[in-house]
């Protein structure tokens, strides 16, 4: 397998964790106005302390699953690249459905249902990307097929990644206007 395929999946992939991390900071918000009232703060509040705790549950468990991925030598047989490669698509995937279900079953302020809602539908993308490639493994036997499949997936997980960044985009942008003191650093 092409080193440079794995690498561009990988960074796809950290950039998608990155955009499901959120990683809540308390601190100085990017400016937010008067707040609208149309919240309740401590509503508010809970909500992002609840997402912080989700997505860093969800960065501990990916970084895991990553470290054991990386453990897989480039050299390896192309049997065992597929292999560690659909390991660490179903652990990707169990994570991510894991952390879906628990946005589900938060109580979402008004303000935010919106942008949660985007959110969510973007990890949902990326979550079918990774079943159909995963599935798209058992049938592969050359190091091109498995690059053609892997580009097709890339394709995908980008779509995933401009939505769940914008979603973040919006949550931060309700967390700044109803003055809730977080950073959730979200991608560009």
């Amino acid at each position: 397998m092409k080193t440079k395929s794995v690498a561009t999946t990988l960074s796809l992939l950290a950039a998608l964790l990155f955009a499901l991390s959120l990683a809540v900071a308390c601190g100085d918000d990017d400016g937010g106005g008067e707040p609208t009232g149309s919240s309740d703060p401590a509503a508010l509040s809970e909500y992002f302390t609840d997402l912080q705790r989700i997505f860093e549950d969800a960065d501990e468990a990916t970084a895991e699953a990553e470290a054991t991925l990386n453990e897989t030598s480039a050299d390896a047989t192309l049997d065992v690249q597929i292999s560690a490669r659909a390991t660490y698509l179903a652990e990707i995937d169990a994570i991510f459905n894991e952390a879906i279900r628990q946005l589900d079953d938060l109580d979402v302020p008004p303000a935010a249902e919106e942008h949660h809602q985007d959110f969510i539908d973007g990890v949902s993308a990326s979550v079918a990307a990774g079943e159909d490639l995963r599935n798209d493994l058992t049938d592969i036997t050359t190091d091109e097929e498995l690059d053609a499949h892997l580009s097709e997936y890339d394709s995908a997980i980008d779509a995933a990644v401009d939505k769940t960044a914008a979603a973040c985009r919006g949550l931060q942008e309700v967390a700044d206007t109803e003055n809730v003191d977080i950073d959730l650093n979200c991608e560009a």
